[in-house]
């Protein structure tokens, strides 16, 4: 049964104050804003820059495991809002809170790998929203977290790969575009309209220069 956020356990989610949830330990994963977000999601959602501590999503997962996977009414998880506003010292607690899952017995997967490869209704993984956000700290996390996996394109037709290279951030997009080729084994180049990354880099010119010979294959 769903329980919607009042406005005080909506304040004391934003601000990080564990007190107020100590009565809903058992249905922490129920209570909701209207468009699904859970607490976790506002927290995440409403810190300006990276937390000083981890401490509240350690002990609000130690009392409800299921928030780590649980999504909003789009699709986001945790990982996702963390990723898009650059907090890679929570990116490194999910992680490790999944790791700490057991294995799908169907897929093979381990839990850490679901989740890096769980993409909302846009079909943006976390990697998209690292790549998107020019969080090259984040990209290089992930990427090495789970470097087999291709991440294909989102509903745009645009690829990790394709995001950074279409953007026009100078060096961080450097960064961002070098993090996926030196880690991930497997890379696509694709972007919408028959586009490549290769397409997009070589059109953008900015303080970084012409990276397009990075994309070369």
């Amino acid at each position: 049964m769903t329980t919607y956020m009042d406005p005080l356990l909506f304040k004391a989610a934003e601000a990080g104050n564990i007190g107020p949830f100590e009565n809903y330990q058992t249905r922490l994963n129920q209570l909701l804003t209207p468009d699904e977000n859970t607490i976790l999601h506002v927290y995440l959602g409403n810190q300006s820059r990276e937390p000083e501590s981890t401490d509240f999503v350690d002990i609000i997962l130690e009392m409800c495991p299921p928030l780590l996977l649980q999504a909003n009414e789009k699709g986001e998880i945790p990982l996702h809002l963390a990723a898009r506003y650059g907090h890679s010292n929570v990116v490194k607690v999910l992680i490790d809170c999944a790791k700490a899952l057991p294995t799908d017995p169907e897929s093979g997967l381990t839990k850490a790998q679901k989740m890096l490869r769980m993409a909302n209704e846009e079909q943006d993984t976390a990697l998209h929203e690292a790549a998107r956000n020019r969080r090259s700290h984040l990209v290089e996390i992930l990427t090495k977290e789970d470097p087999e996996f291709s991440y294909s394109a989102n509903v745009h037709g645009e690829t990790p790969l394709y995001i950074a290279a279409a953007s026009s951030w100078g060096r961080e997009r450097e960064k961002v575009i070098d993090e996926i080729l030196t880690n991930c084994i497997s890379v696509d180049y694709g972007g919408p309209n028959g586009r490549t990354a290769l397409h997009a880099a070589s059109r953008v010119r900015d303080d970084g220069g012409d990276i397009s010979h990075n994309l070369e294959i």
